[in-house]
């Protein structure tokens, strides 16, 4: 069922978004006065809509944490200082679907496996949104293997 979001849903949104991120991604996600609409599945919360019904973020159902589309995504990279939330890989490379530990160049020490991540280039464009599927300490000694999972990216 879609329907408008609630001032109290936002705030609940905004305090799991300010938990998973920090605050100031908080204020640049759901910024005031913007419109959302909510898609309820089994009355709860599953996706956050964009005022035109694009998918915004995704409440993960298993844990409620939040999943950002490639629209939040940009928002996180502009609201949160590099390396913040991000992993930075090579300009030259081509990201399909995995990024790999040759690639990575610099990565945010303070995020953990299973984190949501932006995957950006050595000047902060936006590449991806993904899944840290390996801890930044493994990550110095890697020389291949999978270190995120992409989710989306940008084309």
């Amino acid at each position: 069922m879609r329907r408008k979001a609630t001032p109290e849903e936002l705030a609940l949104l905004k305090a799991r978004i300010a938990y998973q991120w920090d605050w100031n991604v908080a204020q640049a996600l759901l910024p005031p006065g913007e419109e959302f609409k909510v898609d309820i599945v089994r009355g709860r919360i599953r996706y956050l809509l964009t005022r035109d019904g694009k998918v915004y973020l995704t409440v993960r159902p298993n844990d409620g944490f939040l999943t950002p589309s490639l629209t939040a995504g940009e928002k996180i990279r502009e609201s949160a200082d590099p390396p913040r939330f991000r992993i930075v890989i090579r300009r030259d490379r081509e990201i399909r679907g995995s990024v790999l530990a040759r690639d990575v160049i610099g990565v945010d020490p303070a995020l953990r496996a299973g984190d949501e991540v932006i995957v950006v280039t050595e000047d902060d464009a936006l590449v991806g949104v993904g899944r840290l599927r390996v801890p930044p300490v493994m990550m110095r000694g890697l020389v291949y293997g999978e270190v995120a999972r992409l989710r989306s990216r940008v084309k």
